[in-house]
């Protein structure tokens, strides 16, 4: 509607985004790494492989540029689109919107402001990606923190508008006894 009065988007955000989904919905991290293969483990995953790219596309100053504002609302549209397929009525579609942004803003803050430590790294991850502190695998959260600290260090070592790859995360897959059956 009335697109003609929209700016235009970097053309990169979308293939951007559709790597953040490809990545995300990898069977690996829910087969090994027990991410839960739920509604919400699927959003924590978008969640925790967005973050690094949104925080890559940030001015001197770290404010979000209008790229990464771009690719949140990208983020936003795909949520609200999904919660519309999944059968959400219209009415409870911005409460739900409502509980998912707050929702990204808290994981979003916890991870930039855990990747300098490890316990707290862990700790966010554990909680978010895992779904409890209590019961995540040490293994798997230790392995998921080193691919966050990888996944940050190629966010922050490339253009991530062109042509971003995300780490391959059997490259740090937790020992055989640290995998939840």
């Amino acid at each position: 509607m009335f697109s003609f009065f929209r700016k235009k988007t970097n053309p990169a955000i979308e293939p951007l985004y559709q790597t953040v989904i490809a990545q995300a919905r990898t069977p690996i991290f829910y087969q090994s790494y027990g991410v839960p293969d739920t509604l919400d483990g699927r959003f924590d995953m978008i969640v925790f492989h967005l973050t690094p790219l949104i925080d890559q596309l940030r001015d001197e100053e770290g404010a979000i540029t209008p790229d990464g504002q771009a690719l949140f609302d990208r983020f936003v549209d795909d949520m609200e689109d999904n919660l519309r397929t999944l059968g959400v009525g219209d009415t409870s579609v911005p409460k739900k919107m409502k509980k998912m942004g707050e929702a990204f803003y808290g994981r979003f803050a916890a991870y930039r402001e855990a990747f300098d430590n490890d316990d707290s790294l862990r700790t966010a991850i554990a909680r978010n990606v895992l779904g409890a502190e209590s019961l995540a695998d040490e293994a798997a959260t230790a392995a998921l923190a080193e691919y966050a600290r990888a996944m940050r260090a190629s966010a922050e070592a490339s253009d991530v508008l062109s042509g971003f790859a995300f780490p391959d995360p059997e490259e740090f897959l937790p020992a055989p006894e640290g995998v939840r059956s």
